[in-house]
């Protein structure tokens, strides 16, 4: 029993040294988990690779996951959850959009209603959108994300095509 609580104890303390948060002791590796960041693509091609900032980027960790999903957001900030494979390395199962420079944003899939426009969020919300940019039009069933007040948005941007 003393070691497996040594053995987690080690192992929360390198995932703390790699800038990790540690996952509860006895799951590190296995349990759910969530991040917030912002993305950002790292390195020189052709061997670059996907990271989330935290901390005004004094931590990091590297996504793994749908890299074209991923390469979209990148300079977005996200909340991601998954689960932490090693030290510094994080998979990815779904993310979304919380905000693009420092303005608060939502994300779901567009959908015509009656006459307008509404996103539907993954926990189901229709959120009513007054004015849909230009460029989101005709785009019934992707999914974007909105940053700002959905009467006058900020800006936007598609995370995957309808």
């Amino acid at each position: 029993m003393r070691q497996a609580l040594v053995l987690s104890c080690a192992l929360a303390a390198v995932a703390c040294a790699r800038g990790v948060p540690a996952a509860g002791a006895a799951a590190a590796t296995a349990a759910a988990d969530s991040l917030r960041g912002t993305i950002e693509v790292v390195g020189s091609e052709p061997a670059t690779s996907v990271a989330l900032l935290m901390d005004g980027g004094a931590r990091a960790v590297t996504l793994v996951g749908e890299r074209p999903l991923l390469d979209r957001l990148a300079g977005l900030e996200v909340a991601v959850w998954g689960s932490l494979l090693r030290p510094g390395v994080f998979r990815v199962d779904r993310v979304a959009v919380r905000a693009a420079s420092g303005v608060a944003a939502v994300d779901g899939v567009l959908a015509r209603e009656g006459a307008g426009w509404v996103l539907v969020t993954v926990d189901g919300r229709r959120m009513a959108i007054p004015r849909l940019p230009e460029a989101l039009r005709g785009m019934a069933g992707a999914r974007v994300w909105i940053a700002g007040p959905l009467d006058h948005p900020d800006s936007f941007g598609v995370i995957r095509d309808p």
